[in-house]
């Protein structure tokens, strides 16, 4: 069919299936131009433009992210040189990846106050930097040690800017456990965000983190289902404890993967604003602005061609940056290999600040507002997110629900479809299950990853996190095995 630039514009969806149609001579049009989520959101080949939306504000308008570069080399000395090169090259953000949390990876510093001071040494607290804690499971000791390390370099509680990341059902999932029942996780992290408010500290203090589910290969709206049921958990835990609602509610920070899917990063990180600020309406409260933090997925990383995941980071970026993010954290290319060396830390640090700096990602507000794919996809999103939620306060909460294991079986199916998905030839990993390197050289790390240990006395089923790639990788040639 040739194209001839003097016909008129198509401009009538009938008319254009009517014209795809006789392009694929017979072929099946939703088989050949239309595709499926992993939730079973329907994604067409053309969208119409969606009258009437109004863009869904999380930044301030034309302000930009905050620049998250990690910090998890457990060698004091050598984490302080990265925090500092990062800070003085265009990072405005630090997050302190302590051992056993959830984007540990296999490192992390030691929860304990002589380490983090170290690691904080030279770093103007009180100048606006941004500082997260990603906390493993005694997420009370990383508090304790943030605070004691800020007053021991001098600067008091009221002049730092933390989110403190406590987050007792993301790591008990992790691992399996939890510390006593629901009411007991509720009445502890409470008292941890009273202990912290009465120093001074201003918080975010509570991170609901989707992250968990996401690394163990959940859904969409999986990850959102259980973000909101945690969110929910916090705030009746918090106003329980004699916090207003409408204070408790600035107090529960979120947390997202972003992954080389833009079309479903965008409408993700868009679909969870209109999700919680229906929590709030249905509370009774007037709704405000989330924070949310986004990081590269750790999934999607691979060992064997590790390069392409530079363009997997700058995809997934993109996507937070777009969809709205308040701060994003880029994964070095090499974090499924190891330690990162200063030039991974300077890739990661640099991604962000060209799509900021460069492409000027945050001058608008919302750019995916009005698009009729992206509305559509949000739309979606929010549809089976919220039959997800619901699901989960239905079994007892996310605790309970937790503790049967329905979480987990959900979560379960939808990654063994996924696995089937690649192994059928369906889908594909660029650079390992398709184009592989049969030349491929390996990469320098600082430490190779250690094996990861599987989680003992657990009370129920962990949700492990499993990149999609690892067992594809397994069947590979050992790198530098071609001749």
């Amino acid at each position: 069919m040739a194209l001839h630039f003097d016909e008129p514009a198509v401009t009538d969806l009938a008319q254009w299936r009517k014209l795809a149609e006789a392009v694929l001579k017979g072929a099946d049009f939703d088989e050949v131009l239309t595709a499926k989520t992993a939730d079973g959101i329907r994604i067409e080949p053309l969208y119409a433009k969606a009258e009437g939306r109004t863009p869904i504000i999380g930044r301030a308008v034309g302000s930009a992210w905050a620049i998250m570069q990690r910090v998890d080399d457990p060698d004091g000395a050598r984490a302080n040189k990265q925090a500092l090169t990062d800070l003085e090259n265009g990072a405005n953000g630090l997050t302190l990846v302590f051992k056993d949390s959830l984007g540990a990876q296999g490192f992390g510093i030691d929860a304990k106050a002589e380490s983090v001071a170290q690691t904080l040494k030279g770093v103007y607290l009180d100048a606006g930097i941004d500082i997260a804690l990603d906390c493993g499971p005694r997420g009370r000791d990383a508090a304790h040690a943030i605070a004691d390390a800020s007053k021991a370099l001098g600067f008091p509680a009221n002049t730092v800017r933390v989110r403190f990341g406590l987050n007792p059902i993301g790591t008990g999932a992790r691992i399996g456990a939890l510390h006593g029942d629901g009411a007991q996780v509720a009445k502890n992290v409470s008292a941890a965000v009273n202990d912290l408010i009465a120093q001074g500290f201003k918080g975010p203090f509570i991170a609901a983190d989707g992250r968990v589910v996401h690394a163990a290969g959940g859904s969409e709206a999986q990850e959102l289902g259980f973000v909101l049921s945690c969110a929910l958990f916090y705030l009746r835990g918090l106003e329980a404890s004699g916090i207003a609602l409408d204070d408790a509610r600035t107090m529960i920070e979120f947390r997202l993967a972003n992954d080389a899917d833009q079309f479903l990063t965008i409408a993700k990180h868009r679909a969870l604003r209109r999700l919680w600020a229906s929590v709030e309406a249905q509370c009774g409260i007037e709704p405000k602005p989330i924070f949310i933090t986004s990081e590269t997925a750790s999934r999607m990383l691979t060992t064997r061609d590790p390069w392409v995941n530079v363009l997997r980071n700058g995809m997934g970026c993109f996507a937070a940056a777009i969809g709205g993010a308040n701060a994003i954290s880029v994964l070095p290319f090499t974090s499924a290999i190891g330690l990162a060396d200063p030039f991974a830390r300077r890739l990661a640090r640099n991604t962000q600040l060209v799509l900021a700096q460069e492409s000027h990602l945050a001058t608008v507000a919302d750019p995916a507002a009005g698009a009729g794919g992206y509305e559509a996809l949000t739309d979606a999103l929010i549809e089976k997110a919220w039959t997800d939620f619901q699901a989960i306060e239905k079994e007892g909460g996310v605790v309970a629900a937790l503790q049967k294991g329905t979480i987990q079986a959900r979560i379960e199916n939808v990654a063994a479809e996924r696995h089937a998905a690649i192994e059928n030839k369906k889908a594909a990993i660029l650079g390992v299950t398709l184009f592989p390197d049969a030349h491929e050289k390996p990469i320098a790390v600082l430490v190779p990853s250690p094996a990861l240990q599987t989680p003992s006395n657990t009370q129920f089923a962990p949700l492990a996190a499993l990149r999609v790639a690892e067992i594809f990788e397994q069947k590979m040639p050992k790198i530098g095995a071609a001749s």
